[in-house]
Formats: C-alpha cells, sequence, structure tokens
C-alpha cells in the first residue's frame, strides 16, 4: 500500500500528531499526505503521492487512526527491501457460515469456519461488532457487547489446518440490518477473525487480521464476505494485496496459449509468451510480464496488457520455487508480503519461499 512510508521518512521525519487524533481519509481538513513517498527504499518528492498507492486510498482506514513510526531504517541504495515474514495466512476464500446441526430450531445460527496455515504456534479468536484499538502496537478488538467473541482457540503450527468451532455460534437473526454490514463512519467491524503468534518473544505482537462482512439473501439465509485483511509486524499494520497471475492455476503442460490470445492462466509472459512471467505491474497488481518485456512496456506504452490500466511502477520479483509435500495446499494464493526464508523449513506461502524484488 504504501500508506505509512508516504507519511514519512523511514523514522527520519517526526510525525507530531496528538495521540487521540482521528487520522482518517479523505480528511475533513488540511492534507493527510505529505509531500513525497518511499518506494524501493528511495525517497520520491511529489505533489501528489497518493497517487502511487497501491489501492484504493480509502483503504487507508483499515490501517489504524494515526500514523505510527516506521521501525526499519531505509536500506542503502542498491540494497534489497526488508521482506515482511507472513508466520499466519488465513484462506480467505474458505471462510463460510455452517448451519449448526445442534443449536436449536433457529435457522440463522452459524458456525464460522475457515482454512488457515501457520508458521508458528498460533492463537485464534473471533469477534463480532467490534471496533479496533491500538495497544503498544498490537491491535485489540472491542465488541458492543461482552458475549459477542468466541473462546480463544491454540492450534500448532502446519499448513491446511481447519477452524471449526462447534460450541460457538452467531444468531444473525438478532442483528439488525445495519449491524450486518461494515459502515467506515462508525467504525465497528461486523466480525474479525484475528490470528495471533503464540509462541516466543521474537514475533510478539506479530498478527493476521481477517475482516469480514455478513449479507443477508432473499430466503432469510446468510453468508460471510471477506472484506480486508492485513498483518501487524513490529507494530505496523500492512493491508494485504493479492498479485494475480502468480498462482499458476495450470501447470505448463495445461495451460498452452495460442499466439492470438492474452491468458492471466499461464506461467509465461503475456507478451513475448516464452519466458517466464517475473514482473509485477503496479497499481492493478498484474503478474504478467518477464524483465525484458517489462524494459520495453516502459518505454513503448504506459497501459497493463491484461486490464489496459495505465501503470505506475513495474516490480520484478525473483522467486525460487521449492518442493512441495504432499500435505501443501493447491488453492493459495500468495500476496504482496510474501515471506522471505533462507532456510528449508516449510513456509507458509509454499509457492514463493524465497523472494527478492526489484524496481525497474
Amino acid at each position: 500500500m504504501g500508506a505509512l512510508t508516504s507519511r514519512q521518512n523511514a523514522g527520519v521525519e517526526e510525525v507530531d500528531i496528538p495521540s487521540n487524533s482521528v487520522y482518517r481519509y479523505p480528511p475533513k481538513s488540511g492534507s493527510y499526505f505529505a509531500s513525497h513517498f518511499i518506494m524501493g527504499g528511495e525517497k520520491f518528492d511529489s505533489t501528489h503521492p497518493e497517487g502511487f498507492l497501491f489501492g484504493e486510498n480509502t483503504d487507508l482506514n483499515f490501517l489504524g487512526n494515526r500514523p505510527v513510526v516506521f521501525p526499519y531504517n531505509a536500506p542503502p541504495p542498491q540494497e534489497p527491501v526488508k521482506t515482511l515474514r507472513s508466520l499466519i495466512n488465513i484462506r480467505k476464500d474458505t471462510l463460510r457460515l455452517v448451519r449448526g446441526a445442534n443449536i436449536g430450531k433457529s435457522h440463522s445460527c452459524y458456525n464460522i469456519e475457515f482454512t488457515f496455515d501457520a508458521d508458528t504456534q498460533v492463537a485464534i479468536t473471533i469477534y463480532y461488532q467490534a471496533i479496533e484499538e491500538f495497544l503498544n502496537g498490537v491491535p485489540l478488538y472491542l465488541p458492543q457487547d461482552s458475549s459477542l467473541h468466541s473462546e480463544t482457540v491454540h492450534f500448532k503450527r502446519g499448513v491446511c489446518q481447519q477452524f471449526c468451532l462447534p460450541s460457538h455460534y452467531v444468531n444473525l437473526s438478532e442483528w439488525a440490518d445495519e449491524e450486518l454490514l461494515f459502515d467506515m463512519d462508525k467504525d465497528i467491524y461486523p466480525m474479525v477473525v484475528q490470528a495471533v503468534v503464540d509462541e516466543g518473544d521474537e514475533h510478539l505482537g506479530h498478527s493476521h487480521v481477517l475482516l469480514a462482512t455478513f449479507e443477508k439473501h432473499m430466503d432469510g439465509s446468510y453468508c460471510v464476505k471477506p472484506l480486508k485483511q492485513k498483518q501487524v509486524v513490529d507494530g505496523v499494520s500492512y493491508l494485504l494485496q493479492e498479485i494475480y497471475g502468480i498462482e499458476n492455476k495450470y501447470n505448463s503442460q495445461e495451460s498452452k496459449v495460442s499466439h492470438h490470445e492474452i491468458s492471466d492462466n499461464s506461467a509465461e509472459c503475456v507478451v513475448c509468451l516464452s519466458d517466464v512471467r517475473d514482473t509485477l505491474i503496479l497499481p492493478c497488481r498484474h503478474l504478467c510480464l518477464c524483465n525484458a518485456c517489462a524494459d520495453t512496456l516502459r518505454y513503448q506504452a504506459n497501459c497493463c496488457p491484461i486490464c489496459r490500466l495505465p501503470f505506475r511502477a513495474l516490480l520484478q520479483i525473483r522467486a525460487m520455487r521449492k518442493k512441495l509435500s504432499p500435505l501443501t495446499p493447491t488453492g493459495f494464493n500468495p500476496v504482496i508480503t510474501s515471506q522471505t526464508s533462507d532456510s528449508e523449513e516449510r513456509s507458509v506461502t509454499h509457492y514463493v519461499s524465497k523472494c527478492e524484488y526489484g524496481w525497474l
């Protein structure tokens, strides 16, 4: 997103904001952004730094109600940018409501189920109708009613784990229609799944948060819809943004692309159709180009070949693939904050285990 680094210069620039100040976009008065942004470890002066955000500007409101001091120093020139470790991943596509079989006669009582991966021991809690507060950089979720949360469930490290708590359910028929949805002005999240690292002090406060809303169907049933996901690392919140095309849905034998069509399902560059795609287009986040074609594209065009939207930056991702174990999930879509790991331990991302970013 670049939200935090756009408001400060890697800890060099002091931010003097009262602790009780509400910092929201768009601001009611004054300027929300500074006159520069940090990208790839470099400072760029700009009168409109918000034009370089890799998402909707209103997404900034999911990062907390005030700026925080960035905990890392800017890297020296030509040095790789620090890559965050993503120790926990909740697969948002697996989040669902399951009507409880033993929860009385109400058809609006549901259990919550989802699949997640963890490279560490983790503690998971679900909150409803909750507001977000930060204490020493750690997010706290406070429900409107003390009963609107699940018990905290502890899990060991592992991939493809199932969260299923039959003893806990939510009765959505007791909710008003407006309580099912998220209202940015009220800052009350209908549902929050918080997974916190529960092992050692090295990653104290590291957590993965899934924000979600509910939807009522015409037949009176309900479903849950993921809203946003974010990681909290070293007291800083980061929104997770998917990279479209990194999952390589089909193997090379199944993804043959004819010369007259552009496909986002293959591993090859959509321009030359020969080299492996390794360059991400921003802000649309399509991974569709090889390095050579990306270098040509930036001089000859200014639009993404997939969605035709103008691009502002090209990000090269050099990745190494690990041998996948039989337990490795196949439906996981890595995100921009992919984990980097020099060890041979199995990582949460599984698909991209070692990643270096290079700005073109």
